[in-house]
């Protein structure tokens, strides 16, 4: 076979861009996922068949027999004659085995290959075409075994860096590679900068080398939240928090993480392609793309059905740089517009031509228009445009005791880029704000966790806590929690009311459950432990409503703090819907869905979707009977979605009526939100794709007992 006809079994994409490839072992086919252009296409490549994927390697593919253990490196042309064997790999189980490490080309007598262990301190090491076995070594970090290898490793300047841990990844061994080759395994350790429940990812660019720590909503589930990046020092050894990645583009996770210059992956600079890790559990959708420049979110590729291991996927970078290939740059800075689609703009442009046309009389005052005329219109106004109104004149500043907080409704407040801005995006109306918080000095690395009456519950490097009133420019400092470990959190009511309660649950092990509590005046949380013997977690924060607190658990069960009493109740409720599943290999695990708790006019909602492109499905207690019951249809309410804080609220506008505004922004700008309609079970936009979210944003309800 000639090599240009080996070339042509792989599509296109793979010679242009990076793109993902999945070899499925014993069945014929081969996947390749385009994550720019979100399609995927199948191949059958004979060379492939039977054959699993360890690492890419520039032009060289490392595959293994799964049936026989055997290992050799392959040319990405597909020529038999360009191949290296290696020692079979047998007595190894491939869901042990973590990133693989060569040294230089396979071609080359120096050439080391090196995997490390996934769940194990262990290295697997040889020399291709030198060596007839692999060299085991056991590297006794943690002899007591509560920690190990979590799979992912890089080589930069001739060490290995690990990362180690259990749950949470603690730390990155460093291994001398010539030490690990002379029999004498020496290591050192380098502290994480900071825990997170998410993904680390190390990758190594240029001349630097990167960790990057993406935070989820829960410990399991989730889309990206929060993306921290920092760059190795190598003189002390010290993580250095940095904003940008040097123009280049980052593809992470998987068996391998890689980086590329903008210019040859054919993308916008400063961005990042991450697998989920837990897809194949049955928890994650496929690739996310995370933009620094504007710390937003979009789902890049949607994998349509569940793998097993994501061993098995890797990136590919591209061969040879298409010189002829225009680059496919976004435009990511937010728009400041108004209106919700392209009809409503045209008809506005006309309106305004013919009131451009008409003589208007501006002889006579404001204060001649009658109030009568006046009051009506607040209902068709956003609270922005209600405020202005009554201080137009003296005549109508009587209008603002009209305006009530039911006429209110929740805006998105997120950042905007890295300056002192916090933006505040009304979805009903399509209008976007501005809020200057330098006053508050301390806007870098907060995270926002939950909102009610106007403030916001926020926390900076996952220890100081703060409750923030943006819109009145107040903040309180509680103190210090490290809640690294916490899975949910938020408070009862506004700080100003003595009897506000701060409340967050811990899952301290999968037996015991943790309730801290704080209150205005108190110096020190209050902490309360209970038996947690079905070790479930709480997927969504929790409800403050009718003096207590309520908190949701995938098995249906809710937990119940009264905040007086003191006590906690476990209310044993049959689940709304089947919560278990069996994946491909006859194993049953628990459905992780995406989870929100909502109260509304009393009465308890769960909302839950298992997949970004599966309906949305809403469950109402019904108190009398304790079973969750499904709707469809919540009259005139609007739900406000987001993982953080999901809010109800009527509204008269009745296209926003029976709707769910999720959090973020359609087709990637300012000018409406993405929504799902429960009269039609239909997504604006319907494609995922087109979804852009601020990694750090939630919703609020501005208060005008604020604004007095």
């Amino acid at each position: 076979m000639e090599v240009g006809e080996c070339e042509d079994l792989f599509p296109s994409i793979v010679s242009h861009q990076p793109s993902l490839m999945q070899l499925h072992g014993k069945i014929d086919k081969q996947e390749f996922m385009d994550p720019y252009n979100h399609i995927m296409v199948e191949r059958k490549i004979p060379q492939l068949k039977g054959k699993l994927c360890l690492g890419c390697f520039e032009d060289w593919l490392l595959l293994a027999d799964e049936l026989t253990k055997e290992t050799f490196f392959l040319h990405r042309t597909l020529d038999p004659k360009l191949k290296v064997l290696l020692p079979p790999l047998r007595g190894e189980s491939f869901d042990h085995l973590g990133s693989c490490i060569v040294s230089s080309s396979p071609t080359s007598h120096r050439c080391v290959v090196t995997f490390v262990g996934r769940g194990r301190d262990v290295i697997l090491y040889c020399r291709p075409k030198m060596n007839v076995s692999w060299t085991k070594v056991q590297v006794p970090i943690d002899p007591q075994g509560y920690h190990s290898f979590t799979g992912q490793a890089v080589r930069f300047k001739g060490k290995i860096y690990i990362l180690h841990g259990s749950i949470l990844t603690e730390r990155v061994v460093v291994i001398n590679e010539d030490s690990l080759l002379n029999g004498d395994c020496s290591w050192t350790i380098i502290q994480m900068p900071n825990r997170i429940s998410g993904w680390y990812h190390l990758v190594v660019s240029g001349h630097d080398m990167f960790l990057v720590l993406v935070a989820t909503s829960t410990l399991h589930l989730g889309a990206p939240t929060a993306c921290t990046i920092h760059r190795l020092r190598t003189s002390d050894r010290t993580w250095m928090c940095v904003k940008s990645i040097g123009g280049s583009v980052f593809f992470l996770g998987g068996i391998q993480s890689s980086a590329l210059p903008a210019s040859q992956a054919g993308t916008q600079r400063d961005c990042i392609y991450v697998l989920n890790q837990n897809y194949g559990l049955l928890h994650g959708e496929g690739v996310y793309k995370i933009s620094m420049q504007d710390q937003a979110v979009s789902l890049s590729l949607y994998l349509k059905r569940p793998r097993n291991w994501i061993c098995k996927l890797c990136w590919l970078m591209p061969t040879r740089v298409n010189q002829s290939m225009k680059s496919k740059r976004e435009t990511l800075s937010f728009i400041h517009s108004i209106g919700t689609d392209k009809s409503n703009g045209t008809h506005v442009h006309k309106e305004k031509n013919k009131i451009e046309k008409c003589k208007t009389d501006i002889s006579r005052a404001w204060a001649d228009v009658p109030i009568e005329l006046v009051e009506p219109l607040l209902s068709r106004l956003n609270l922005a445009d209600s405020l202005r109104l009554s201080s137009i004149c003296k005549a109508w500043n009587s209008v603002s005791n009209l305006i009530q907080d039911t006429n209110v409704y929740p805006w998105l407040m997120y950042f905007a880029n890295d300056s002192c801005l916090w933006r505040l995006f009304d979805p009903v109306f399509g209008k976007e704000y501005s809020i200057d918080m330098k006053w508050l000095g301390f806007r870098k690395n907060l995270t926002f966790h939950y909102s009610k009456d106007g403030w916001v519950l926020a926390s900076k490097e996952n220890k100081h806590l703060f409750l923030i009133n943006p819109i009145k420019g107040e903040f309180i400092c509680l103190p210090d929690l490290d809640h690294s470990r916490s899975t949910a959190m938020s408070f009862s009511s506004s700080p100003v009311n003595l009897d506000c309660m701060v409340f967050v649950v811990w899952l301290t092990d999968f037996q015991v459950l943790e309730i801290s509590t704080w209150s205005p005046g108190e110096e020190e949380w209050s902490k309360m432990s209970f038996d947690n013997e079905s070790g479930l977690y709480v997927p969504c924060n929790p409800v403050f409503t009718r003096g207590e607190f309520y908190c949701y658990r995938p098995n249906g069960e809710l937990l119940v703090y009264n905040l007086k009493k003191k006590n906690l109740q476990f209310l044993t409720i049959k689940a709304p819907f089947e919560v278990t599943t069996q994946n491909e290999i006859g194993q049953i695990i628990t459905r992780i869905m995406q989870c929100h708790l909502i109260e509304a006019r009393g009465d308890l909602l769960t909302v839950f979707r298992e997949r970004s492109k599966d309906p949305l499905r809403i469950f109402k207690l019904d108190q009398q009977y304790m079973v969750w019951r499904e709707v469809d249809d919540i009259g005139d309410l609007t739900i406000f979605l987001n993982e953080k804080t999901s809010l109800a609220k009527s509204c008269p506008e009745k296209r926003c009526r029976n709707l769910m505004f999720l959090s973020g922004f359609a087709d990637g700008h300012c000018k409406s939100s993405p929504s799902y309609s429960l009269q039609t079970n239909k997504y604006y936009p319907e494609e995922s794709y087109h979804i852009k979210e601020p990694m750090n944003c939630i919703w609020i309800q501005p208060s005008l007992k604020a604004l007095n």
